[in-house]
């Protein structure tokens, strides 16, 4: 049994400057680094902290400490650690501190010729030293999420079989169902536990069915938590649910790790994930719950199931529309109009289209107050069929799509495709929308044509071409900004070059509608207040503060949203937001009676600065 007796504590003087003055280190090493492209001023008082002074205790010593990410320095041992922890001889002679070895990581980085190979090197990298890893990576935030997260990871998930070299995160295999709680407690215990990211691989990233490689999607995700919200990485479990696939290319190798049959469907598929949600709830009960890259059939019918009994999230879904969400609430703000006399066009309504419709849907209805027949009444949605309406089949509809239909009769004298239906064009002429969303994966959707016809109609229209990668996005900014004579207000799901002000010729950054805005404050807001559930109220909550922080507010031609340099200081702001509303709805575990404050939030953050350690025995 570990004794807290101190075999010898590393004397304060003694430490190095990463150690021992952990916050001023990372401040001058993230102010002087040559390469850093985020700019990362703001970052940098979320990186110093006094709690980061607290020291660490631990019993591993020599190559077992060396070996443990979440304690390993590297080169930046001290010398006295170095005696203490029996480092000596296990370490080159030389002690370089944090900003020393980002700067060998970013050398490093940039001998790898491939995103591939660099993704590769970056896990490698997490899995020796964490603290490294992640102040690497935000330092170089805009750079390394590529390579970390998407388009990168969707490269490496379709190979995860062909390079895989050792095992990341839970699989929960159907195989072992009746396993399944011995499994994940043998993973990690319920108290150990404040995040749970899961996929079941089935719709990932625009490449569909990826069978076990779906883990890194998890593995990706978690470390945008870390990165944004400060969640401790030894405090994060990732699992794939792996209920098999219809990808025949995975079948078909002989590679291939995961279970080799065809997916599980119907009451078996259910039973099997209402059982994981079910020791989730039971087991891991102060646990955040995270859904990843379900497939359309499934995603939202299993957050409608669980959301109301314990603390979940789809991101596909309610993410995405809280970042858009959060986006138009600023656009009305630059045009001074209000949410609730939008006339929103969805085109594609997928998971993330229906997900961003209800988003907004939620917000008419909590905070400007209109009832469900009013709301939908601000909505036009196109798919397949062209636009939807109640002469639509009910069976060809998904659970909540029906809150989206507009009256047959409304409609009846609209012109029509003989193939594709009401089409968008038609929308655009007929119901002259303010806003244009689009999630269709078309690219070149958003013509001149409809960009010209809208504009006719909107002094300042919105139009949002959000489907990713950059080649499947429905317009280029460039030319949505040429047709609207500079007058469109725009957001855009992947990242464009910055486009020219029509009113003085500048640059301009046009917003990027990612969800790495919002879903790390989301996290952190509900572990914070311990919180039972995860409530529209404080989805929307942590929505308006997102909002509030929009460069646009200040500069009409500016972004929608806030940059993702600034990633740590918006997470606090929305996390903050979130907690509260969960104390103000009665359904935070936390036991207080007053408002969480920013500052209390922020304490609560793990950061990726070296702490003094200091060794205990057995």
């Amino acid at each position: 049994m570990r004794s807290t007796s101190v075999l010898r504590a590393v004397p304060r003087s003694a430490r190095p400057a990463s150690a021992a003055a952990p916050a001023a280190a990372s401040s001058r090493a993230i102010s002087t680094s040559h390469h850093a492209e985020a700019e990362l001023a703001d970052n940098k008082r979320f990186l110093a902290h006094a709690k980061n002074e607290r020291p660490v205790w631990t019993a591993l010593r020599g190559s077992s400490l060396l070996n443990e990410p979440s304690l390993n320095k590297g080169a930046a041992f001290s010398r006295e650690e170095r005696d203490v922890f029996g480092l000596v001889g296990l370490l080159p002679h030389e002690v370089h501190d944090l900003e020393m070895q980002c700067k060998r990581a970013y050398f490093q980085l940039h001998q790898r010729g491939t995103p591939l190979s660099k993704y590769t090197f970056l896990s490698s990298l997490r899995d020796q030293n964490q603290v490294l890893f992640y102040n690497f990576a935000l330092r170089h935030l805009k750079e390394v999420l590529p390579l970390i997260y998407t388009p990168t990871v969707g490269e490496a998930i379709q190979k995860y079989s062909q390079v895989w070299r050792r095992p990341d995160g839970l699989f929960l295999t159907y195989a072992d169902k009746d396993r399944m709680r011995e499994l994940m407690f043998t993973s990690k215990r319920p108290k150990d536990v404040d995040l749970i990211v899961v996929t079941d691989s089935e719709g990932i990233l625009g490449i569909g069915d990826q069978g076990v490689g779906g883990i890194l999607i998890a593995i990706g995700k978690s470390n945008i938590y870390t990165l944004g919200a400060g969640i401790d990485p030894a405090r994060i479990l990732n699992v794939v649910l792996d209920v098999g696939t219809d990808n025949m290319t995975l079948l078909n190798d002989p590679l291939y790790l995961g279970l080799r049959r065809s997916r599980i469907r119907g009451q078996e598929y259910d039973d099997f994930v209402g059982k994981f949600c079910d020791t989730v709830r039971e087991c891991y009960k102060d646990a955040f719950l995270h859904f990843e890259d379900f497939g359309v059939t499934n995603a939202g019918r299993i957050l409608s199931k669980y959301r109301e009994k314990q603390s979940c999230f789809n991101d596909d879904m309610q993410g995405t529309a809280a970042v858009v969400l959060s986006a138009l609430m600023s656009a009305c703000k630059v045009t001074k109009s209000e949410l609730k006399d939008q006339r929103i066009c969805v085109f594609g309504f997928g998971t993330a289209g229906q997900g961003i419709a209800d988003g907004i849907r939620s917000a008419l209805m909590l905070e400007e107050g209109l009832t469900s027949e009013e709301a939908q009444k601000c909505f036009w949605v196109i798919d397949r069929p062209g636009l939807l309406t109640t002469s639509v089949d009910p069976a060809t509809l998904r659970e909540g799509q029906s809150n989206f239909l507009r009256d047959k009769e409304e409609v009846a004298d609209w012109n029509r495709d003989p193939e594709k239906g009401i089409t968008l064009l038609e929308v655009v002429k007929k119901a002259k929308p303010t806003v244009l969303i689009g999630c269709s994966t078309m690219a070149g959707a958003f013509n001149e044509e409809i960009v010209r016809e809208m504009s006719k109609n909107c002094d300042r229209p919105v139009i949002f071409p959000l489907s990713n990668p950059t080649r499947l996005a429905e317009a280029d900014p460039s030319d949505v900004n040429e047709w609207s004579s500079g007058q469109a207000l725009m957001a855009t799901g992947s990242p464009f070059p910055p486009i020219k002000n029509h009113q003085n010729g500048q640059l301009y950054k046009v917003a990027e509608s990612n969800n790495a805005l919002v879903y790390p404050g989301f996290g952190l807001g509900v572990i914070a207040a311990k919180a039972t559930q995860l409530t529209d109220g404080m989805i929307t909550a942590g929505v308006a503060a997102l909002a509030k922080l929009a460069p646009a507010l200040e500069d009409p031609h500016e972004s929608l949203l806030p940059h993702l340099k600034d990633l740590r200081s918006v997470s606090v702001k929305v996390a903050t937001a979130v907690a509260n509303a969960a104390r103000a709805e009665n359904v935070s575990n936390a036991k207080r009676t007053t408002d969480f404050s920013e500052d209390e939030i922020r304490a609560m953050m793990w950061d990726p600065v070296y702490r003094p350690l200091e060794l205990v025995e057995k």
